[in-house]
């Protein structure tokens, strides 16, 4: 026979332990929360009240992917936040580029074909992009459209999130 743990919290009306948060919100979440320096307003980034909506959570919690697929996307998200990489995933998403060799690449990025040569060597671990060998030059391309689409979207968040120049101070 197993043996239970007791319970060193009763239990208030609606099923909560005592002393514990009716939104879910851990021990130490709350503890940090209130640690947290708050602004004169109060923290606008956080909830002023504890609620959950256990129905949305549910939701977006069945809609999560695996940890396996979370940890490669967060790998792949990983690799392209080094400059040299994004640099040359962003010239190979280029219109019209379709592959470019080892030497181009290390020009075009302006670092040794060694750097290059490593930097692709974790791209194509991610399957970012795929090599072909014609003679002695090592010619590199993306793997899918999907790296090109990531980029791509990437760039034009980052591009819409930038301040426009104001039209009057130019005047």
């Amino acid at each position: 026979m197993a043996a239970t743990r007791p319970q060193s919290r009763t239990r208030r009306a609606g099923g909560v332990p005592t002393g514990a948060d009716p939104g879910g919100t851990s021990a130490p979440a709350r503890a940090r929360r209130a640690a947290a320096p708050a602004t004169a307003a109060g923290a606008p980034d956080l909830c002023e009240v504890a609620c959950v909506d256990r129905t949305q959570v549910e939701r977006a919690r069945r809609a999560l992917p695996d940890v396996a697929t979370v940890r490669t996307l967060a790998d792949t998200l990983k690799a392209l936040g080094d400059p040299t990489r994004l640099q040359i995933v962003t010239a190979l998403a280029a219109e019209g580029v379709g592959e470019l060799c080892v030497c181009d690449l290390a020009a075009l990025v302006e670092v040794s074909e060694s750097a290059v040569s490593h930097s692709l060597r974790t791209l194509r671990h991610l399957r970012l992009v795929r090599y072909r060998k014609a003679g002695k030059v090592a010619y590199y391309a993306l793997d899918d459209e999907h790296v090109a689409r990531l980029v791509t979207a990437g760039l034009r968040h980052v591009e819409e999130a930038q301040p426009r120049p104001d039209p009057q101070a130019v005047q």
